[in-house]
């Protein structure tokens, strides 16, 4: 008797196991087959058993491996019980399905039968219809319920075992294309996992993007060019796992990989969690204290403060996650961004990558720094679309309105930039709008670039990448609702971005570009349709490397970038620069700025108070906030060895809305002292921070019993010791 191998019994019994559910099944007014999901208990995220290699191997076009023990946004694995039946589809809605309710729908080829291209907001006026059409309630799939149907009872990563299963090949309750096809989305809100055990979850309450499930989101094969609809993504069995987790913005719509399925049930009773804001959110101070005071313009001031934790040779999931950083936190940080708000704290972000640059697990980073103190705040991974590389952060205060935009460019799919608004300091922000284009519009790779301006006519302009050596400008008329190409391109990629006195754009430098061996600069007086280029007195940059320009509220030109190339043949001039000119950019007086090895990605901005904020990229052996003023740049000084202007002093408590503390922390002279402590919402200790007067602070970690799980020494932003 010829003996069956392993797969094909695995085959058979699956076979068996879809023919046995097939009483389980019934079809709605639309076409649909839907599959019968029992209540039951599962374990939800990545399964314990390190990935196999054959699906964390990345080929070249997917970038770099990924972690055998699966994302960190997969953990902490929880028990998760649905205590109701459900209906969910057993496939994807179909093109035709989705043109019963929109005849206009066209959908893609490459995913057809099935749609793709949909938001989460029309998935979900879908499901209304539908439920309005039948007499019954049908929506999208909590994230539990559609990984416990994906799981159908399995434990691997795939509910065919180590390897997704053939397209249409059921699973052993029905379903099928739930590890190949279109990803789809889910019903909640993208978050953390909590670690009790849940019932019946429907994730927080509130968010900036929505679970995607069943794939990743980038494009693998090459940077997006404008023209997505000509590449697919990456067909890597690792972002097809029961419990690989993607998310976007619900407005996201277009050339893209996401299509839906839908559950016939009830909505789960439930109560979301409670929202985990990060802490840059927390306790952020809504009144507007003098911002006038500071150094004595009439002396020089400058001094650096370090923005980043230095782990010294420590991996960071091992040990920095463990010991009170987020996690997420990656440990590379590049292409900054930085300003100022109302209320005088100071916010930049950056992008954050685990591995290199683009990777799917890429994110931004902010960090807050607190009006009158001299610390920033740790940083923290946010905004993230999951499995979607972001990148290239920008902020900008609109008189009290902040925006931030920020791109993807390996985003299948992708516009040239999203943005979303805070009008408390950061405190809350707007879900995220994708640039809504109107017009022709050129290639472009989807990296906003460091400035953006409005013109006396009230026209917001903002760079953003190009081609190749080429920046591209997005105007818009009214307040970002739409945006067009204004058809010219910079001479230079990253291009900065000012209003010259006499109304011109004006944009300075970029990369990969020289006019004889100099820096170009670009000037445009029809809004950016036509450009005239000159060189500059500064020498071009390349790889990793960005200048900033500010008009400041003297009316002085500010300017900071390298002096020359980091990677060239020919002798270089190490370090980095800052410069104002008095005749709007025809002469400079520049300064070196002491201690920096390279400006990298920089990124400028001023106070109210006259103090210019400084954030560097890629600089050894840290990245600092640079603090100065005018009179530094003409005459020079000695670095102070502290923060000048206002300083906070005494203990400062905050609670959360049910009234429990939430944050307590002492200042002296802007320095934080004593022992500083943060809770939970039950009133638990989070975390709580011992500093001594020599500058070394510890930091203890508790888990949910309220036990130590961590104790860390640190001086200044060094790691010296961990325990666990």
């Amino acid at each position: 008797m010829k003996a069956h191998s392993s797969a094909g019994i695995a085959a058979i019994s699956l076979a068996l196991l879809a023919a046995a559910s097939s009483s389980r099944v019934e079809t709605n007014s639309a076409g649909m087959t839907l599959a019968r999901i029992e209540p039951g208990t599962f374990q939800m995220g990545v399964d314990s058993v390190p990935l196999p290699a054959g699906i964390t191997t990345a080929p070249k076009s997917a970038g770099s491996n990924r972690p055998s023990n699966g994302d960190y946004d997969e953990t902490p694995v929880h028990k998760v019980t649905l205590t109701k039946p459900f209906l969910i589809g057993a496939a994807e809605v179909t093109i035709e399905q989705f043109r019963q309710f929109r005849p206009d729908f066209q959908g893609d080829p490459y995913y057809a039968p099935y749609a793709s291209g949909v938001s989460w907001d029309d998935a979900a006026a879908y499901c209304a219809w539908l439920s309005k059409k039948e007499g019954k309630p049908y929506r999208l799939p909590t994230e539990a319920e559609w990984e416990f149907a994906a799981r159908a009872g399995t434990s691997t990563p795939f509910s065919s075992g180590n390897a997704p299963p053939a397209p249409e090949t059921p699973n052993a309750w029905g379903v099928k294309n739930m590890h190949t096809g279109v990803a789809e989305w889910t019903l909640d809100w993208y978050g953390t996992y909590p670690r009790d055990p849940q019932v019946d979850p429907v994730g927080p309450p509130r968010g900036i993007a929505k679970v995607v499930r069943g794939g990743g989101l980038d494009d693998r094969t090459a940077k997006n060019s404008g023209e997505p609809g000509e590449r697919q993504p990456a067909e890597m069995a690792y972002f097809r796992r029961s419990a690989n987790r993607a998310s976007i913005a619900p407005g996201f719509a277009g050339r893209h990989a996401i299509g839906f399925r839908v559950v016939q049930a009830a909505m789960p009773a439930t109560a979301p969690l409670p929202y985990d804001a990060p802490f840059f959110q927390s306790a952020v101070l809504q009144d507007k204290p003098d911002l006038t005071k500071r150094p004595d313009p009439k002396r020089p001031y400058f001094h650096k403060t370090p923005l980043f934790p230095n782990l010294g040779e420590r991996d960071m999931r091992e040990v920095g996650y463990k010991i009170g950083l987020t996690p997420g936190l990656g440990i590379a940080y590049h292409n900054s961004a930085v300003q100022v708000l109302s209320n005088g704290d100071v916010i930049a972000a950056y992008y954050n990558t685990p591995r290199e640059e683009d990777d799917p697990d890429q994110s931004i980073l902010v960090m807050r720094l607190r009006y009158g103190a001299e610390d920033w705040d740790l940083p923290e991974p946010w905004p993230d679309f999951a499995d979607a590389a972001d990148a290239a952060p920008v902020f900008w205060n609109d008189h009290g309105k902040l925006w931030m935009f920020w791109g993807c460019p390996r985003l299948l799919g992708a516009k040239p930039f999203q943005f979303m608004n805070s009008t408390d300091n950061g405190a809350t922000w707007s879900v995220p709008q994708f640039a809504n284009l109107v017009g022709p519009v050129g290639a472009y790779t989807p990296q906003p670039i460091n400035s953006i301006v409005r013109a006396k006519d009230g026209t917001l302009y903002l760079p953003v990448d190009a081609m190749g050596g080429t920046s591209v400008i997005y105007a818009s008329n009214d307040e970002g609702k739409t945006w067009r190409d204004t058809g010219g391109r910079t001479d230079g990629r990253h291009t900065t971005l000012e209003i010259a006195k006499d109304a011109a754009l004006v944009g300075w430098g970029g990369k990969n570009t020289n006019i004889d061996g100099w820096m170009p600069k670009a000037v445009s007086r029809d809004g950016g349709k036509t450009w005239v280029f000159s060189k500059t007195p500064f020498k071009p940059l390349g790889s990793g490397q960005r200048p900033s320009v500010l008009r400041l509220a003297s009316g002085r030109l500010l300017f900071v970038a390298d002096w020359s190339l980091r990677k060239t043949k020919e002798p270089r001039r190490e370090g980095a620069f800052v410069a104002v000119s008095d005749d709007d950019g025809d002469t400079w007086k520049q300064r070196d700025l002491p201690g920096v090895y390279t400006a990298g990605y920089t990124t400028a901005t001023q106070a109210p108070n006259g103090v210019i904020h400084i954030v560097t990229s890629k600089n050894t052996p840290a990245d600092y906030d640079i603090e100065l003023n005018e009179q530094w740049i003409l005459d020079g000084g000695s670095e102070a060895p502290a923060r000048a202007g206002y300083l906070l002093e005494g203990t400062k408590t905050f609670r959360y809305e049910n009234g429990r503390q939430q944050w307590e922390v002492s200042y002296k002279a802007g320095r934080k002292t004593g022992t500083e402590t943060y809770w939970n919402r039950d009133g638990s200790k989070r975390w709580e921070k011992s500093y001594s007067a020599d500058g070394t602070w510890v930091w203890r970690v508790f888990g949910p019993d309220g036990r130590l799980t961590a104790t860390s020494t640190w001086k200044g932003k060094n790691l010296i010791d961990a325990k666990f």
